[in-house]
């Protein structure tokens, strides 16, 4: 505990960041690896050719809600942290296909060629996943095995961490 109080408040800072960050992965992991459902992602595919492509890539795959509050608030720090996805690593935002206006307005919306679709998932998809709590972002190594499923808003760095480690799982 000497070594502690004797050690610069920057040397802390960064001890704290390290720690936190580290816990955040680990529990990250081992929700991950808690996670093995027996409905491939694929299915959401609108058609066979899109599944397809997705094979053989890492995924990340973003759940979320209309009426959730913090998938709106989380909206412009996901899209800084697309940005930082590697170009191989393919991203899937997915809506709880609830029977509402809002959800059947934004699905209308949709066109074939939008950057980044939006795929509807039914309670059967959402109960395979573990999806508990909105937004959870997943993330699939180029298998299609789980290696981290987090709950809430992830930071840049975090993000980019869980994309980049992807490769080595």
């Amino acid at each position: 505990m000497k070594i502690w109080k004797k050690l610069p408040y920057g040397w802390k800072v960064v001890f704290a960041f390290v720690f936190f960050f580290s816990t955040t992965l680990c529990f990250a992991y081992f929700k991950g690896r808690d996670t093995s459902p027996s409905v491939p992602i694929e299915v959401l595919a609108t058609t066979p050719t899109e599944a397809n492509s997705w094979k053989g890539h890492p995924k990340v795959v973003y759940f979320w809600a209309t009426w959730c509050t913090v998938c709106k608030a989380y909206a412009p720090i996901l899209e800084a942290n697309l940005k930082l996805l590697p170009k191989s690593t393919v991203f899937l935002s997915v809506l709880e296909a609830e029977d509402s206006e809002e959800t059947k307005a934004i699905m209308a919306q949709l066109s074939p060629e939008a950057k980044r679709p939006i795929y509807a998932a039914d309670y059967r998809i959402l109960k395979e996943w573990r999806i508990s709590a909105y937004p959870t972002t997943v993330f699939l190594n180029e298998e299609g095995r789980v290696v981290f499923s987090d709950t809430g808003i992830l930071s840049p760095f975090g993000f980019w961490l869980r994309s980049f480690l992807l490769r080595f799982f």
